[in-house]
């Protein structure tokens, strides 16, 4: 009976040697990873922190940039959150740690959408939170996390992971954006160029500004333009055929331009005739004048005459 009392000991003793063993190293690899997300949310919440109340001195450019990175960032979290939620650890800290941080990237989402309307940019974040409970909702996550962190300290491995900052959480964020929206810098402003015109048949070489084409009943014009903004833009495009002789053609068509993008609209035909000569203009509408842009160009038009005519 001592002898199996013996044996039966040793092998619970081994079991929980093995059990314990086991638990150190999923406590572990937990920490590794935990750490490195604690590390990159902190490190998120000081720059966006920074970007609010100190962003009116980069461009407008240099802030969509930051942004735009901010919102892939908190999408690279959530495929973090939905790994470390396996094993489940006893006590379940991962799990705890995944909620919170996807808790958290919804707050952070809310705060860039509140940013992104009020300066106008085009960043792809969106919440359904008011920006007071998101703010609300990140420093309640940081201050449970802060009680809850300490979780694994007893348990195999000894694990203590870090606190959440929450510096985003106690801005004045729509005083810091009024701010940012004032901003010369930050400014939202218009800039759409003529990219290319494309004449279909191909024009035969000729001086610059002068369209020389061969005997027809119709050519085709397409406009290409681009948006040079960190902004949606709508534009007109107008072309416009003043024969010498007889009636003028005009076509206008409007288009929606997503930031920083370019757009051909559809080829326009034109009725002429051999031998005629016309002025064609195009030009887009409602765009603010520079002379560094081109929102309009004139061409002189020669139809070659037929080899009869």
């Amino acid at each position: 009976m001592t002898f199996v009392v013996v044996i039966f000991t040793r092998e619970v003793s081994r079991a929980a040697h093995q059990e314990s063993a086991a638990r150190q190293s999923e406590n572990l690899n937990f920490s590794a990873v935990a750490t490195t997300l604690l590390g990159q949310e902190n490190s998120f919440d000081a720059r966006l922190a920074a970007l609010l109340s100190s962003g009116a001195t980069l461009t407008r450019t240099d802030f969509a940039v930051q942004m735009s990175q901010f919102a892939q960032e908190l999408t690279s979290w959530r495929d973090v959150a939905s790994t470390i939620r396996s094993p489940v650890l006893s006590p379940s800290l991962n799990v705890t740690l995944a909620n919170a941080t996807l808790t958290r990237v919804n707050d952070y989402e809310t705060v860039l959408a509140y940013v992104a309307r009020a300066l106008a940019l085009d960043v792809p974040a969106h919440s359904s939170l008011s920006l007071g409970v998101a703010q609300l909702s990140l420093s309640q996550t940081a201050a449970t996390w802060g009680m809850q962190r300490h979780s694994l300290a007893s348990a195999p491995g000894h694990v203590t992971l870090m606190s959440l900052t929450n510096q985003t959480g106690r801005l004045n964020v729509p005083q810091d954006v009024a701010t940012l929206a004032s901003a010369p810098t930050l400014a939202a402003t218009r800039a759409i160029v003529i990219a290319a015109i494309r004449v279909q048949p191909a024009p035969f070489p000729a001086p610059a500004l002068t369209l020389l084409i061969a005997p027809t009943s119709s050519f085709q014009v397409q406009v290409a333009v681009s948006n040079l903004r960190e902004i949606v833009q709508p534009v007109s495009v107008t072309m416009t055929l003043t024969p010498a002789q007889g009636s003028v053609q005009r076509v206008t068509m409007t288009q929606t331009l997503a930031p920083a993008t370019s757009f051909a609209f559809p080829g326009h035909n034109f009725s002429v005739v051999p031998g005629e000569s016309a002025t064609l203009t195009v030009s887009l509408d409602g765009v603010p004048a520079s002379s560094a842009l081109a929102h309009s160009r004139t061409y002189a038009v020669r139809i070659s005459p037929t080899a009869t005519g």
